[in-house]
């Protein structure tokens, strides 16, 4: 079992002894150069402003029409949620299930608990709750799938454009702002500058 101060690069298994950062320095393996650790200063602000971001715009996307379709005379829109539960309408129920998690239930938590473990490490209260809350984004994580719910928009749009009119509702815009800040939380800020965040501001309380 490795020492707490031991870590392991995720490239290539090279073992080295943790040491302490300054503000916006960062640890690369000796062998193959990878990123091991780095220290952001501020993190758990920016952590709260994107998560609130991120939860302000499913909110706008839940609430105003995605997309609106004219074809000829017809005309047709829906909201997130409605078109969901069409998929449960039409009897297609594991689909409509499934769909309804991964694009509703684990983005609003995922978004949710980042805000509330950046709240919590900003006020230096409730460490084991603070704590879970790291085990439920990485969960949550590779469940949210908004992103594949937006590219497959994006190209059912190409298809459609030319035999109908599309007009982008607020909630397209509020989707693909979501998408971006989801993006850059999971793929830029790695969970274990969440772990370390955790352990350096409860040592500090």
């Amino acid at each position: 079992m490795l020492h707490k101060d031991i870590i392991l690069c995720p490239r290539c298994f090279t073992p080295h002894k943790k040491l302490p950062l300054a503000p916006k320095e960062e640890a690369r393996c000796v062998r193959c150069q990878a990123l091991l650790y780095r220290y952001r200063a501020g993190l758990e602000y920016l952590l709260l402003i994107l998560s609130t971001l991120s939860l302000l715009c499913l909110l706008i996307a839940n609430v105003s029409p995605l997309l609106r379709i004219n074809f000829g005379e017809l005309s047709a829109h829906a909201l997130l949620l409605e078109a969901i539960l069409s998929l449960f309408d039409k009897g297609f129920v594991f689909i409509s299930f499934f769909s309804l998690l991964v694009l509703e239930v684990f983005p609003w938590l995922l978004m949710g608990t980042l805000s509330l473990f950046a709240t919590l490490v900003l006020l230096q209260r409730g460490k084991i709750i603070a704590k879970g809350s790291l085990i439920l984004i990485e969960i949550f994580r590779r469940w949210s799938m908004l992103d594949i719910f937006f590219i497959a928009i994006l190209v059912a749009m190409v298809k459609v454009y030319q035999y109908a009119q599309i007009h982008f509702g607020m909630a397209f815009w509020a989707l693909g702002g979501f998408v971006l800040l989801e993006i850059y939380v999971i793929k830029s800020i790695r969970i274990e500058e969440l772990w370390e965040l955790w352990e350096r501001r409860y040592e500090m309380a």
